[in-house]
């Protein structure tokens, strides 16, 4: 009978409804990395429509080892976990108790690891980071060149006097080099293609970096789904490669997606793209875009070079609301760019005819239609380690056009230039960036686009400004451009709660009509503060700013992404 009532209750239990998870006592690890822990997430406060984390609780008993094993891998070796039920929830009750912290950490290694080992003195015993240093200081090995090093590594643990004392030691051996390249492709993608994307070559020293960067840069063609860069087999220091090529099953992608920006207002785009046109990663796209101000549609060509390079035609046509003027404009680009990871290079030819049109002002924005024939050029630099949410590295950017009044041609002999550089660094959680953007626009005969001028004042340049709004005005209100710029933005980032960040943030702009600014009284100051809400695929982004000599002057931005 005992056994029928136990079986009975088994059941009934086993069917008994999830109940919502609360923590108690972790004072020292947040709730969030305990759901991790037990294989459930806990929703953004956005996400309204997500339920709670709830166990069933047949789980219970496992989740409080689960737990309890999980505290233990952060150094709290004495830390107890029960668990209550109630009708309306499970309480897990913690007590973290004296948690084991590092005594000592002795380091035998012939390079400098100090940087690679995470954990120091007082710290506490994180498995986790025991392992990541152990990891680290291999791949510094690699990265020097060291393919064939001996490692030891050892922790002690001493539950009495609650120290841990660890040992790093590393022989490096004889210094390695790249080997043969061998390539395992699939029929529609040229195998010497793939190899010569590769940031290393038969020869060179070895360095697991330069297969990170091999890994990014096969990755990058979205013809690719799986690349394996083998390296595994050593004949003494000679590292030879295999590389295994998968392509995309099903190479034509379609893209859809809505948005909403301070700058253009609702925006609707979407795309088709085949990414593997005819083989060897040629790529061929159609893509419409509609904004309030801006309405564009273009088509793209890619053919992929041996050793990084990429020839590209496209064309296009946009129109675009200014104020106080409409363009209209039809254009074709060719371009040669060469890419070798954080660098790259393009250059080419644009033909861009362009129709100014419903213009309020002949004298500043007359209508007409001009032609240009531009070379155009472009030569990149970044190393930040996340396109929408960086935390450090810089990045330096050139980018020139220009033209020579050739008459049925080219309508102007101009230049253009635009440079621009930033740099980020962190503390902890805590995000410094300077930002600096310097252009010029040089006429020497005939005349070019309103359009080509220089605008300020929007999301991405002065914040106490809405879009295109900042300088001097015609007699209607309308922002009539400028023939030089340079602004500057200083942005600190700091966390508030949980995925809700705070920005402080200084932008300053000088422009003029002159070939440079006066940067004694050419100035424009905006300062302010915004907030930032993490998601999984970047952050979103508010911004309130002002001048403080005038505080009427304000402005609020939305977008989506860092501003560097």
């Amino acid at each position: 009978m005992r056994i029928i009532i136990l079986l009975i209750a088994m059941a009934l239990l086993a069917l008994a409804a999830p109940l919502p998870i609360v923590f108690s006592g972790n004072e020292q690890t947040s709730s969030s990395q305990l759901y991790d822990t037990l294989g459930l997430r806990k929703p953004y406060a956005i996400e309204v429509w997500e339920d709670q984390p709830s166990i069933e609780p047949i789980a219970i008993s496992q989740s409080v080892s689960a737990l309890t094993s999980f505290y233990r891998s952060k150094g709290f070796y004495h830390a107890k976990v029960t668990a209550e039920t109630f009708p309306d929830k499970v309480l897990f009750v913690i007590e973290e108790n004296t948690p084991i912290r590092v005594g000592n950490i002795q380091i035998n290694s012939p390079l400098n690891i100090d940087s690679a080992i995470s954990l120091r003195n007082d710290d506490l015993f994180d498995q986790e980071a025991f392992s990541a240093s152990k990891s680290a200081m291999k791949k510094r090995y690699g990265e020097a060149g060291y393919c064939n090093a001996q490692f030891n590594t050892k922790a002690w643990v001493d539950i009495e006097t609650d120290h841990a004392y660890l040992l790093f030691e590393a022989t490096p051996g004889e210094p390695c080099t790249f080997g043969a390249v061998s390539v395992a492709s699939t029929p529609n993608i040229d195998g010497n293609l793939t190899a010569s994307m590769l940031r290393f070559k038969e020869g060179d020293p070895y360095s697991v970096e330069a297969i990170r960067l091999s890994y990014e840069a096969l990755y990058a063609k979205e013809g690719i789904t799986r690349v394996v860069i083998n390296d595994n087999e050593h004949n003494g220091s000679v590292v030879p490669i295999m590389l295994n090529i998968e392509e995309a099953e099903l190479p034509i992608r379609f893209t859809a997606g809505l948005g909403y920006s301070s700058d253009e207002g609702i925006t609707v785009q979407t795309g088709l793209k085949h990414r593997n046109f005819f083989g060897d990663l040629k790529t061929l796209s159609l893509d419409v875009r509609y904004s309030q101000i801006k309405q564009e549609a273009s088509g793209t060509f890619g053919l992929p070079l041996e050793n990084r390079g990429l020839l590209g035609a496209e064309i296009g046509y946009k129109n675009e609301i200014f104020d106080g003027y409409k363009t209209e404009s039809t254009y074709q680009k060719l371009t040669a760019k060469y890419q070798d990871t954080p660098a790259s290079a393009m250059m080419g030819f644009l033909l861009d005819q362009v129709k100014t049109y419903d213009s309020q002002d002949l004298s500043s924005f007359p209508n007409n239609k001009l032609s240009l024939v531009s070379p155009i050029g472009e030569l990149n630099y970044d190393t930040r380690d996340k396109p929408l949410e960086p935390t450090k590295g810089y990045w330096l950017n050139a980018n020139l056009m220009g033209s020579l009044y050739t008459p049925g041609i080219s309508d102007a002999s101009y230049f253009k230039s635009l440079l621009s550089a930033a740099y980020i660094t962190s503390i902890d959680e805590h995000v410094f960036g300077a930002k600096i953007k310097w252009g010029t626009l040089r006429i020497y005969d005939g005349e070019v686009p309103a359009s080509y001028r220089f605008y300020a004042g929007g999301m991405n340049s002065n914040r106490a400004y809405t879009y295109r709004d900042l300088g001097p005005k015609n007699s209607d209100g309308d922002p009539i451009g400028f023939a030089s710029i340079t602004e500057g933005t200083l942005e600190y980032r700091f966390p508030l709660y949980k995925e809700v960040r705070g920005v402080l943030f200084n932008d300053i702009t000088f422009a003029s009509q002159n070939i440079l600014p006066d940067y004694a009284k050419d100035g424009y100051l905006g300062v302010g503060a915004g907030l930032r809400y993490v998601t999984p695929v970047g952050p979103i982004a508010i911004d309130f700013g002002f001048n403080p000599e005038d505080f009427a002057q304000h402005a609020i931005h939305f977008r989506f992404g860092e501003l560097f």
